[in-house]
């Protein structure tokens, strides 16, 4: 009897489709990669142009859901908004969901700082940290440290079992875990959105440990190689 092929990686996002909101673009680019994907907000209902996120059915969306995509400009919404963001988390974990919140720095930056404490507040609920080149340089100023150490000092300060980032313009993937830091050099041309997607797909499907983590990071084509690891 054959094998049977792997049961594809489901996640949810917080959003809208076509929004450009860097979650919605995450898994936008993971459907496209084969996982089953869906939008939160294409099964609740909108009252006078805003959402009623009272009437989500949470155990629905999130119940054979891998991972839950959030991202900290959500919290910066309405109270509608702000509410479905708290809502989404403390039920991802509830159902076993993983959840991965993607931070970057808002249209009004001045309100990064606002941003980056309400993610604080629910750094518990939270699997895996995604911060973008720019937010990296903002929450390094905002916890007074250096960009280059900022993504192993959240992950230890805040319990994170993963903090990463990916810069297009380096083409270079940072991922701090518990064991250490791995370095991964992307070959191929692509966006942050398109990298993060594949490493969500990958790391389901990749097993624990260092290594898995390190091909979950390569996993988005076969033109990677790994270039550091630091413990």
């Amino acid at each position: 009897m054959g094998s049977m092929p792997p049961v594809p990686v489901k996640m949810v996002c917080l959003g809208w489709p076509d929004s450009g909101e860097a979650a919605s673009s995450v898994l936008e680019a993971a459907s496209e990669m084969g996982a089953e994907t869906d939008f939160i907000f294409n099964q609740i209902d909108i009252i006078g142009g805003g959402l009623d996120h009272g009437s989500i059915d949470w155990r629905t969306c999130l119940g054979t859901a891998h991972w839950l995509l959030v991202s900290s400009s959500d919290v910066l919404g309405d109270e509608e908004m702000r509410g479905a963001w708290g809502a989404s988390m403390a039920f991802a974990e509830l159902e076993g969901s993983k959840t991965a919140m993607i931070v970057s720095v808002p249209d009004d930056p001045d309100r990064m700082a606002e941003a980056w404490g309400r993610v604080i507040e629910r750094i518990r609920q939270i699997h895996l940290l995604f911060l973008t080149p720019d937010a990296i340089e903002a929450v390094a100023r905002i916890e007074e440290t250096e960009p280059e150490w900022i993504l192993g000092e959240v992950r230890d300060r805040g319990m994170v079992p993963l903090v990463c980032s990916f810069d297009p313009s380096e083409m270079v993937a940072r991922v701090a875990h518990s064991l250490g830091d791995e370095v991964v050099e992307i070959e191929s041309e692509m966006d942050f959105d398109r990298w993060l997607a594949g490493f969500l797909c990958g790391l389901p499907l990749s097993g624990p440990g260092e290594s898995g983590i390190e091909g979950a990071a390569k996993s988005v084509g076969h033109d990677r190689t790994s270039i550091g690891h630091s413990t």
